[in-house]
């Protein structure tokens, strides 16, 4: 349904509502799923965020942030110890997280959950100080809630509206989390939401123009206003009323008033989005992982090599079709955000290498072998059966192997969604992956230890020991 600005007024405007909310909730009400699942999110953005820190983007941001200065209150992941006040280290943190559009994903809301909460709850828990890890759950496990929520409510895909969907609605969760974290009242939460409204933004240009850092560092451009929207809030600055049904609110201004107020509001504190969360096995655009996991599972079953294939046809639907891009030798490192969103170079390194390798976006030569080896044997069909409302598209590939035999795959649900997880030592070795490519990687020892911390995070009294794992 449409929900519009005038029915809005009826009731009380939704960011109340959620105010209320996330002021009551309480570890103790989370369901057992959603605290487990929490966890898992929170180990996987950990990863993601320590291969990020690699870039040369985030350590332009992470040098800014280092000369304005400031309380040394909050770490720079991966950094050797470098503190910087919360609202500079959620800058730095989660520029980092999306660097190789590793990060989950809600794959019915098309937004990156994690991504938003994670890093401004770690780094206000730690300015704040006495931080358990049940609150540090509680935070993540709500903002995670949200920003799917406001994402969930829009109507239509992706591409139907200017706005890049993942930043804008989780600016929301990381106002959420972060005023959480700052154990904020009903109002407090309210005028944080209202702070964050005029500080939101982020079109698709750098997604579909390329040549764009933009993706990459664009939740650090965001989120970090959901601290500074909360702080403020903290200290009764007053934020917009009407943040999402009001005629100047969110959905009115984004997205031409078209959205299901429902699926903002029901259930709140009974149905957590949380755990519908998908992890990422593969860095890449998550269009994409539906025809990854049908052709590796092709592969696997088949038990095929790369030079078993002659031809890789994967069929796509009409929002699929602006990832069908060309690519050329030397395009890695400086287009690496473009080529995670390539359909034939993202197939053509899963039929290469039985998987895609986070090091292909930074070896040339790596990279080079796909586009002039693979690349060539990857066509897309245009197949109208798979369009639909639905962003994320249904998988159909079909993979011709020297032997004459046409081998056929499908897949509905991508690996990594919560009814097709990853295992545990996937999730495992995807973190150990990533720590190893920080830019100052961690011991093994050290990473050992992180992943034993996550596991028992909610039995742990303070979070201050995880904050020194994570230095």
């Amino acid at each position: 349904m449409t929900m519009s600005a005038a029915a809005g007024q009826s009731s009380p405007d939704a960011a109340e509502i959620i105010a209320a909310h996330l002021t009551r909730a309480s570890y103790e009400e989370l369901p057992a799923d959603v605290v487990a699942h929490t966890k898992i999110c929170i180990l996987d953005t950990l990863a993601c965020i320590y291969a990020g820190t690699w870039t040369d983007e985030v350590r332009a941001v992470a040098d800014i942030v280092l000369e304005q200065g400031g309380r040394a209150t909050s770490t720079l992941i991966g950094s050797g110890s470098r503190k910087v006040p919360a609202v500079s280290a959620t800058f730095v943190n989660a520029a980092s997280v999306h660097q190789y559009d590793f990060d989950d994903t809600h794959d019915r809301a098309v937004c990156h959950p994690t991504s938003t909460s994670l890093a401004p709850a770690l780094a206000l828990a730690e300015q704040r100080g006495g931080v358990s890890g049940r609150e540090l759950i509680t935070a993540i496990a709500l903002g995670n809630d949200i920003t799917s929520r406001v994402a969930m409510a829009i109507g239509g895909r992706l591409d139907d509206y200017p706005w890049f969907r993942a930043p804008v609605v989780g600016l929301f969760g990381a106002t959420a989390a972060a005023m959480k974290m700052l154990r904020g009242t009903a109002e407090q939460h309210r005028h944080a939401l209202g702070l964050a409204l005029p500080m939101n933004g982020g079109t698709l240009a750098s997604l579909h123009q390329g040549g764009s850092s933009v993706r990459s560092i664009r939740d650090g451009l965001s989120y970090r206003n959901g601290v500074l929207a909360a702080e403020l809030a903290a200290r009764g600055v007053r934020g917009d009323a009407g943040v999402f049904d009001g005629p100047y609110g969110f959905y009115k201004v984004f997205f031409r008033g078209e959205y299901d107020r429902d699926q903002l509001i029901d259930g709140l504190g009974t149905r957590f989005e949380t755990a519908r969360v998908s992890l990422k096995p593969w860095p890449a655009i998550r269009h994409l992982h539906r025809s990854l996991t049908a052709v590796l599972d092709v592969m696997a079953k088949a038990n095929l090599v790369f030079d078993d294939i002659v031809e890789v046809a994967v069929h796509i639907g009409e929002s699929t079709r602006r990832l069908c891009k060309t690519a050329v030798r030397g395009d890695i490192p400086a287009k690496r955000m473009d080529l995670l969103s390539t359909l034939g170079f993202v197939i053509g390194a899963a039929i290469r290498h039985r998987g895609v390798p986070l090091m292909l976006y930074r070896d040339t030569a790596l990279a080079d072998d796909v586009i002039e080896t693979a690349m060539p044997k990857v066509r897309w069909v245009l197949d109208e059966r798979l369009s639909g409302p639905a962003t994320f598209e249904n998988a159909h590939v079909e993979i011709k192997t020297r032997d004459g035999h046409v081998h056929v795959g499908e897949c509905s649900v991508a690996l990594g969604h919560p009814d097709h997880p990853m295992s545990l030592d996937q999730r495992h070795r995807k973190f150990r992956e990533c720590a190893m490519a920080a830019r100052n990687p961690p011991s093994s020892a050290r990473v050992d230890d992180i992943v034993a911390t996550i596991d028992r995070l909610e039995q742990l009294e303070n979070t201050a020991s995880l904050s020194r794992l994570l230095a």
